[in-house]
């Protein structure tokens, strides 16, 4: 039973930042989402992000996001093995609010410009504002948030 509706030790808020806490998951979110067909290999993802990373964490990094499912690996039976991530249903419609929070980032934070934030945004670009989005049909949901500057 909720007592007080600001604990947040039992709040979802709790959940959401556990599932990507972490230095290196929200940029593996990131890069999955602007991956093509939003498929990458191991070493081409740990590639992308531009920071020096040690394989131990990394995998790490992808093993707790796979046990929250927000990412899904899929292993073919090849020599040498082949594995690919991708973004899981559930995954895909955190990753607008992702995009969100890297432009308000970009936005309020001292390292960027307005400009910047405009030609590296991965929402859509409307006169007044930027907007994120994904529905799932699998899953009967959908997210949609709306960054007016």
């Amino acid at each position: 039973m909720l007592v007080d509706k600001n604990d947040l030790t039992t709040c979802s808020l709790s959940y959401v930042f556990s599932a990507f806490d972490g230095k290196w998951k929200p940029f593996i979110i990131w890069y999955l989402w602007s991956a093509p067909n939003g498929v990458c290999r191991y070493g081409e993802l740990k590639r992308k992000i531009p920071w020096d990373i040690s394989h131990k964490m990394f995998a790490q990094q992808l093993r707790e996001l796979e046990e929250v499912k927000i990412v899904t690996r899929t292993e073919y039976d090849e020599k040498p093995l082949r594995v690919e991530y991708s973004l899981t249903e559930p995954g895909k419609l955190l990753a607008p609010a992702m995009l969100y929070l890297r432009d308000w980032g970009a936005e309020f934070g001292d390292n960027y410009t307005h400009e910047d934030m405009m030609n590296r945004t991965l929402g859509t670009k409307l006169d007044d504002a930027l907007e994120y989005g994904y529905t799932s049909e699998a899953l009967g949901k959908s997210i949609s948030i709306r960054f007016d500057y």
